[in-house]
C-alpha cells in the first residue's frame, strides 16, 4: 500500500481543496442561480452516465488490458491511440443514434422542461471533451499519475462552474454564453491531458495494429461488449438521478436535488483517491493471479474507506438542520435534506463493499455482472419514474439507495463465488458500532441556537470522538501507521 497511499493522500489533498471550493461554491452561488445549476448539471450527467457506452469501454479497457500492452519501448504497443479510437468510433455511433431519434425526445421535454431541450445538444460535444479526458486519465493512472488528471479533470471544473454561473447571477453573462463557457472549458481539459502525457513521456501516437491478434482482439471485443453496456447499466442504476430530476420534473428541483448530492459526495473523497490508485493494482494481481496481495488490497480498502465515509458522513448528517440554516435559500434547499441522508447511505455501501466491482471488471468474470447490471438498470428507472412524481427528488434518492445496495449485494456474492474472497472482518462491525456510538455522545452536546457554532461543535466533536476510538481500538493497520509515521516525523522536526 506504500505507492498507493502516497498517492491517495495527494490525491486527497487535491480533492480537499476541491471540496473547500466546491463548498463555497454551494453555499454561496449555485443557491441563487438553482435553475442554471440544475441545466449545467443535467448536461453533465449525460457525459457521466453515457462514459461506457460511449467511449465503447475504453475507460476500463485502459486499466484491465494495459499490462497485456504494455512495453514503453515500443510506445505500449499503440495501446493509447487504441484507446482514442474506441471514443471516436463510439462517440460517432451514438451520435447518429441521437439524431435520429431527436425530434421524439424533444418533443417530450417540450412539455416537461423547455429550457433543457433548447440546451440539450451541447450534452453531446460535452461528452465527447469529458469522455476523452477521462480515458487520459485513466490511461495516466496505470503509470500512477493520479494528482495532475485529477486537478484537470475535477478541479478545474469546480473553479470554471461556479465563475460562469456567478457571472449568469451578477448578469455579466447570458446563460448561453456561459453554458458556452462550459464547454470550452471541457475542449481546453483534453488538451491539457494530452499535453501532460506528452510531459510524461507516455504520449505514444503510433498505432501498432498487428500486436492485435485475433485471439486479443476477440477477448477485447468481448470485454467491451459486456463491460461497455455493463458499466452502463451501473451508471445508469449509480447516476442518472440528476437526468431524471430535470426531465420528470422542473430543472431548477434538479438543482436543489443536485446541491443535495453534491453535499454527499464529499463522503465520496477518499473512494476516489483509493480507488484511482488502486485500480491499476487489481488488474496486475489478477493477471499475475497474486491472490493474496488481491485480498490484502481488498480488506484494507474496504475497511478504510468505511472508516472515512462514516467520519465524513456523520460530520454532515449531524449537523444537517445547521447547515441548511447557514444556505442562502436555506428553507428551498432543505427539501434535499432526505436526499442527502439516501444518497450519503448509498455511498457507504459502495465504499464499505470495497474494490468488488473493480475485482468483476477486471477479470474473466466480468461477462456474469452484465445481466444483474441490466436488470438493476431498469429497475432504478423504473423506479424513478414511479417515485419522483409521488415524493419527489427523495424518490430519486430512494431508488439510488436501493439499486446501489442491491448490486453491491450481488458483486459481493460474485467476488466470494469466483475467488473466495470478502471484504469484511470483524473491525467492519467495530468500526459500525464506533461511529454509532461517537454520533450518540456527540449528539447529547446541547444546541446553542447559532448555527454556525452547533455545526462546528457538533461535527467537531464528532470528527474527534471517532477518530480518537477509532485509533484506540487499531480498527485499521493502515490508519494507525499512517498515525505513527506522522508522529515519527513531528518528533524529527522537534
Amino acid at each position: 500500500m506504500g505507492v498507493i497511499r502516497r498517492q491517495s493522500l495527494k490525491h486527497s489533498a487535491v480533492n480537499l481543496v476541491g471540496l473547500g471550493v466546491g463548498a463555497i461554491s454551494t453555499f454561496l452561488v449555485y443557491p441563487h442561480v438553482l435553475e442554471a445549476y440544475g441545466l449545467a448539471q443535467v448536461l453533465l450527467s449525460v457525459s457521466l452516465i453515457g462514459l461506457p457506452i460511449l467511449s465503447l469501454g475504453a475507460n476500463t479497457v485502459a486499466i484491465r488490458f494495459f499490462p497485456r500492452f504494455q512495453n514503453k519501448s515500443t510506445g505500449h504497443n499503440g495501446f493509447l491511440p487504441l484507446l482514442i479510437a474506441l471514443c471516436a468510433m463510439g462517440c460517432l455511433f451514438f451520435g447518429l443514434l441521437a439524431w435520429v431519434f431527436w425530434d421524439p425526445f424533444s418533443t417530450v421535454l417540450e412539455g416537461k422542461s423547455p429550457l433543457l431541450r433548447e440546451y440539450l445538444w451541447m450534452a453531446f460535444p460535452l461528452a465527447f471533451c469529458y469522455i476523452t479526458s477521462t480515458v487520459l486519465a485513466a490511461y495516466s493512472s496505470n503509470f500512477k499519475r493520479i494528482v495532475v488528471p485529477s486537478l484537470l479533470l475535477d478541479f478545474s471544473q469546480k473553479l470554471a462552474l461556479p465563475l460562469l454561473l456567478i457571472a449568469v447571477w451578477q448578469e455579466w453573462l447570458p446563460l448561453q454564453t456561459a453554458m458556452f463557457g462550459l464547454l470550452i472549458h471541457a475542449a481546453l481539459v483534453t488538451v491539457g491531458l494530452v499535453l501532460y502525457l506528452r510531459h510524461i513521456g507516455e504520449w505514444f501516437w503510433r498505432p501498432n495494429w498487428a500486436f492485435v491478434t485475433p485471439a486479443l482482439r476477440r477477448e477485447m471485443l468481448q470485454f467491451i461488449g459486456f463491460g461497455a453496456f455493463g458499466g452502463f447499466a451501473l451508471l445508469v442504476a449509480a447516476k442518472s438521478d440528476v437526468f431524471m430530476v430535470g426531465s420528470l420534473s422542473a430543472v431548477k428541483a434538479a438543482g436543489v436535488y443536485a446541491i443535495a448530492a453534491y453535499v454527499a459526495t464529499v463522503i465520496e473523497i477518499p473512494t476516489k483517491s483509493l480507488y484511482a490508485a488502486s485500480a491499476s493494482s487489481v488488474a496486475k494481481y489478477l493477471a499475475d493471479n497474486d491472490r493474496p496481495a488481491l485480498e490484502k488490497l481488498y480488506k484494507s480498502v474496504s475497511i478504510n474507506l468505511l472508516v472515512a465515509g462514516m467520519l465524513l458522513f456523520g460530520c454532515i448528517w449531524i449537523s444537517i438542520d445547521s447547515l441548511f440554516n447557514l444556505l442562502p435559500n436555506g428553507e428551498e434547499l432543505a427539501a434535499g435534506k432526505w436526499v442527502l441522508l439516501f444518497i450519503g447511505l448509498s455511498r457507504l455501501v459502495e465504499m464499505g463493499t470495497g474494490l468488488n466491482n473493480y475485482m468483476v471488471y477486471y477479470s474473466q468474470y466480468y461477462r456474469y455482472s452484465l445481466l444483474s447490471l441490466g436488470l438493476l438498470a431498469v429497475v432504478n428507472i423504473m423506479l424513478s419514474i414511479w417515485l419522483i412524481p409521488i415524493l419527489g427528488i427523495t424518490g430519486a434518492a430512494m431508488a439510488t439507495l436501493l439499486s446501489i445496495t442491491s448490486y453491491n449485494t450481488l458483486s459481493l456474492g460474485l467476488v466470494w463465488l469466483k475467488f473466495r474472497l470478502f471484504p469484511f472482518t470483524r473491525d467492519t462491525m467495530k468500526a459500525i458500532g464506533l461511529a454509532l456510538l461517537a454520533f450518540l455522545v456527540a449528539n447529547l452536546i446541547p444546541f446553542s441556537g447559532y448555527d454556525l457554532l452547533d455545526l462546528f461543535l457538533h461535527s467537531g466533536f464528532f470528527a474527534l470522538i471517532f477518530s480518537v476510538l477509532v485509533l484506540k481500538f487499531r480498527v485499521s493497520e493502515d490508519l494507525n501507521g499512517l498515525e505513527s509515521m506522522i508522529k515519527a516525523k513531528l518528533r524529527k522536526r522537534n
